[in-house]
C-alpha cells in the first residue's frame, strides 16, 4: 500500500482526438510528472478505455480507473462523475478536474483547470446548448472550486478580474514542449509559411490568405499551408482560398495524424499566427522549440511568448502581414535571429517546469483539506 497522497485525477472529458490542445496539455503535463519520479504524491488518473487504448503508457505510470464511457455524450458523462467517479475517488487528498469545470458534489477539495474564457468571450462558436450550458457551469466552477488552476499567466489575470478570484486560489501550469533543438532543422523544397489551427472565426485565417496574395508576385515559389480541424469559418476560408486565385498554392489539409504533422513542421520556413483570441498558444511554443520562426498578431497570449527580438504584426492588417512575412523569407539574418530568440524563449516552457509547477499545486490542495 503506498504512503504517497494520493490525488483523483478526473480526464472522463477528454474524447482521443477530438478536444486538442486540452488532450495534448493533460497528457504532456501528467507525462512529465510521472518522468519526475515524485516521491510524494500519487495522481490516479480517472479516465475512458478510448483513452487508455490511445495513451496505454498510462497504465504503466499511473494507478488508474478505467471507465467504459467513451466520453462522447455529455449527459453521459455528467452522470458518471456525479456517480461512479464520485464513489472511486473517495479516500483522496484532493481531486483535480482537467475538464473546466467542477462536477455536482464533487469530492473536495478541488481544482479545476480552465484553459480559456472563450465560451463566455466568443459564445458563438459553440452550439445553443453548449453555448447555454458553459455560460453557467463555468463561472459556476470558477467561483466554486477551491484552486482555479490556468495554463497560462494570461488566463489567470483575466479569471482574477472578471470573477475577482484572490490570488490566493488560482494556479498556473503552464504547457510545455517535451523536446527543444538545438538547431533549425534543414529544409528542402519550396519555402512554407505554416499556420496550425482550427477554421474558427477568431483564428483569423482571411487575413492570412490576403496577405499571402500580396507577396505572391514577389515569392513565386511560396507555399501557404492550413492544417487543423474544420470549424465555423470552413467554408468562408475555403472560398477565400478560390477567391484569391492561388489554390494550387494553398493547402488547407486539415487535421492530420501526429506523425505527419511532425513532418509538416520540419518542412516550415515560416509559423504565422493572426489569432486574434488564445489562453495560451501552442503552435507558436512548439514552433519555437522545433526551431522555426514566428510572426504572431498583436495582444494576444500567444506574442507575449515571444521575446524581444520578435516580429508581431496587428492582428487584421493583411498588408502589414504581407509585408512581415515578404521580410522574413527573404531575410536569411531575421530568420536565425528568431529562431535563437525562439529557443531561448521555449526553454522559459518546458514540461518539466509544468511538471514542478502540478507538484506545488496539488501540495495547495492537500493543505486546504488538512487545515
Amino acid at each position: 500500500m503506498s504512503n504517497k497522497a494520493r490525488i483523483a485525477v478526473n480526464l472522463l472529458h477528454v474524447v482521443p482526438g477530438e478536444v486538442g490542445g486540452s488532450e495534448e496539455y493533460s497528457v504532456g503535463v501528467l507525462r512529465a510528472f510521472a518522468e519526475s519520479g515524485s516521491k510524494e504524491i500519487e495522481p490516479v488518473i480517472h479516465a475512458s478505455e478510448a483513452f487508455f487504448n490511445e495513451h496505454p503508457d498510462f497504465l504503466e505510470s499511473f494507478p488508474t480507473e478505467i471507465y467504459k464511457s467513451d466520453g462522447r455524450n455529455r449527459l453521459k458523462r455528467i452522470m458518471t462523475e456525479f456517480t461512479a467517479f464520485r464513489l472511486r475517488a473517495k479516500g483522496v487528498e484532493g481531486v483535480h478536474h482537467f475538464g473546466g469545470r467542477l462536477p455536482l458534489l464533487s469530492p473536495r477539495p478541488a481544482a479545476v483547470t480552465v484553459h480559456d474564457l472563450q465560451p463566455l468571450d466568443i459564445p458563438e462558436n459553440f452550439s445553443l446548448l453548449k453555448r447555454l450550458y458553459l455560460k453557467f457551469v463555468l463561472p459556476k466552477s470558477i467561483k466554486s472550486t477551491d484552486l482555479v488552476v490556468t495554463v497560462s499567466s494570461d488566463v489567470s489575470k483575466q479569471i482574477n478580474k472578471r470573477f475577482e478570484i484572490s490570488e490566493e486560489r488560482l494556479r498556473t501550469v503552464s504547457i510545455g514542449v517535451a523536446k527543444i533543438r538545438t538547431e533549425p532543422p534543414e529544409r528542402k523544397g519550396p519555402p512554407i509559411i505554416l499556420y496550425p489551427a482550427s477554421t474558427y472565426p477568431h483564428k483569423n485565417h482571411l487575413t492570412l490568405i490576403k496577405a499571402f496574395v500580396r507577396l505572391s508576385d514577389n515569392n513565386p515559389e511560396a507555399r501557404l499551408v492550413f492544417t487543423g480541424a474544420p470549424g465555423k469559418a470552413e467554408l468562408q476560408v475555403r472560398k477565400e482560398i478560390e477567391k484569391s486565385g492561388l489554390d494550387q498554392r494553398i493547402s488547407l489539409l486539415g487535421r492530420v495524424p501526429s506523425q505527419q504533422m511532425k513532418e509538416i513542421f520540419n518542412s516550415a520556413s515560416i509559423v504565422a499566427f493572426p489569432s486574434t483570441y488564445e489562453g495560451f498558444g501552442i503552435p507558436v511554443l512548439e514552433a519555437m522549440a522545433a526551431g522555426i520562426p514566428v510572426v504572431a498578431a498583436e495582444g494576444t497570449p500567444a506574442a507575449n511568448l515571444l521575446g524581444e527580438d520578435s516580429i508581431t504584426v496587428k492582428q487584421y492588417d493583411d498588408e502589414a502581414w504581407s509585408v512581415a512575412l515578404n521580410k522574413l523569407l527573404n531575410d536569411k539574418d531575421l530568420q536565425d535571429r528568431l529562431v535563437i530568440e525562439g529557443f531561448k524563449q521555449a526553454n522559459k516552457y518546458t514540461y518539466q517546469n509544468s511538471a514542478q509547477q502540478l507538484l506545488e499545486t496539488w501540495h495547495q490542495l492537500i493543505a486546504i483539506r488538512r487545515k
